[in-house]
């Protein structure tokens, strides 16, 4: 699982060729109608995919709703995906529209108090307490606006590339670089990063 934070980096390493094998068979056999490889599926990349939505919502249970649709929306359009990319980048694109689409529908931006009935934490609930514990990431939102936020949390704490996250968000690579660079710099006088 990716850690949560990370120190802000321009050096993120290449992916090995080799881990896609798995992903690409899975794809392949949840084509061929193998529902337990599309199971496998999700559990490789499940814990990415609520993080990023849970850095969009700031709420758990709208972040888990939320990543079942966008597993859901994964598995009837599995068919269009191009098996020579990484599939994190096609569910983190989908991820990001469901989500901005549930904005564009229930209209409420306010953060709720997170729930204080949870006594046992689950594994995403201790990431987001450790997360919390650092305040980093917390501290970048509060100065960053929610499009430099968004950019500087795939580029780094998803450690995708400068390409990878412009076709995720639907900017140019340029136009990322733009953002990483300012969010760098105010972070940087803030005393941040």
């Amino acid at each position: 699982m990716t850690a949560l934070l990370r120190p802000l980096s321009l050096d993120v390493p290449e992916p090995d060729p080799s881990e896609g094998r798995e992903e690409r068979d899975c794809i392949a056999s949840t084509l061929a109608g193998d529902t337990a490889a599309y199971g496998q599926l999700v559990r490789m990349h499940q814990s990415r995919v609520f993080n990023f939505i849970y850095q969009m919502t700031r709420q758990r249970q709208d972040a888990e709703d939320l990543a079942q649709q966008t597993f859901i929306k994964a598995y009837r359009n599995l068919q269009s995906v191009d098996p020579s990319r990484p599939l994190i980048n096609w569910l983190l694109t989908i991820a990001r529209h469901t989500t901005l689409n549930h904005f564009r529908d229930t209209k409420r931006w306010s953060e709720l108090a997170l729930d204080p009935t949870d006594s046992d934490p689950s594994p995403a609930r201790a990431a987001e307490l450790r997360e919390t514990e650092s305040g980093i990431w917390e501290r970048a939102r509060a100065r960053l606006s929610a499009r430099e936020f968004e950019v500087m949390w795939l580029r780094f704490a998803e450690e995708l590339s400068t390409r990878e996250t412009a076709r995720i968000v639907g900017l140019t690579e340029t136009h990322v670089k733009v953002l990483v660079f300012r969010a760098r710099r105010a972070l940087a006088q803030e005393g941040i990063a």
